[in-house]
């Protein structure tokens, strides 16, 4: 009899010992489960809002966002503090659909990415303000128009593009007046400014990329770029 319960209380102990284990093992799972489902959540939160500047143009411009928008400039959108020049739907629509059919060509890559960094500052949010405040330091210019701005040009990922008013008269660019409103790029105005999560987003009825660009569409590569 005395040998039955010793065998019945090993078994019990057995027993016992087999279930805290498994009870063990899986208290031991639930709290990886939990760890990294609260690490996926975090991870989830922070690439929305380094996406927030990326989702607003995608909504506002999408043109700009499927056309421009490359991996490059995606990347310094997600570090933040940038400057984003973002043409609008009606900017693309006056391209015209030959201009268009060159950016979405495979043989002008090359140029559809220099276009796209051209529309892009890194590192730095430029206010509409700054872009657009006169330099009166020398007066009104004897020719009674007004001063040009204190800031001649920005440097984008591309290169650099300049910032000053439209120019009126002269010949193929000689001698022209600069007596209209202020243009960033070639010619392109600024509409409307967004603050998107410490970014600036300018939006302009215009490509700020230099002409000179269209002229290498089609071809292998781009000379002096």
């Amino acid at each position: 009899m005395i040998r039955i319960l010793l065998v019945i209380a090993c078994l019990l102990g057995a027993t016992c010992a087999f279930t805290t284990v498994a009870v063990s093992q899986r208290a031991d799972l639930r709290v990886f489960e939990t760890d990294k489902a609260t690490e996926s959540k975090e991870e989830a939160e922070d690439k929305l809002k380094a996406s927030g500047v990326e989702k607003f143009l995608s909504k506002k411009f999408p043109t700009f966002s499927k056309l421009l928008l490359n991996d490059e400039m995606r990347k310094a959108i997600n570090e933040g503090n940038t400057t984003i020049f973002a043409p609008t739907e009606a900017a693309f629509e006056d391209l015209g659909e030959r201009k268009i059919k060159q950016i979405k060509d495979p043989r002008n890559n090359e140029i559809q990415q220099k276009m796209g960094l051209y529309h892009l500052v890194s590192g730095q949010s430029i206010t509409p303000i700054e872009l657009k405040t006169e330099d009166w330091t020398k007066g009104r210019p004897k020719d009674g128009s007004l001063p040009n701005t204190l800031i001649a040009g920005v440097v984008t990922m591309g290169g650099e593009v300049p910032v000053g008013r439209s120019k009126s008269g002269g010949f193929l660019g000689f001698g022209a007046k600069e007596d209209g409103g202020i243009v960033i790029g070639p010619n392109s105005k600024i509409i409307q400014s967004y603050q998107v999560q410490g970014s600036m987003v300018h939006e302009m009825d215009g490509l700020v990329s230099p002409d000179v660009l269209w002229r290498y569409c089609d071809q292998l590569r781009i000379p002096g770029f």
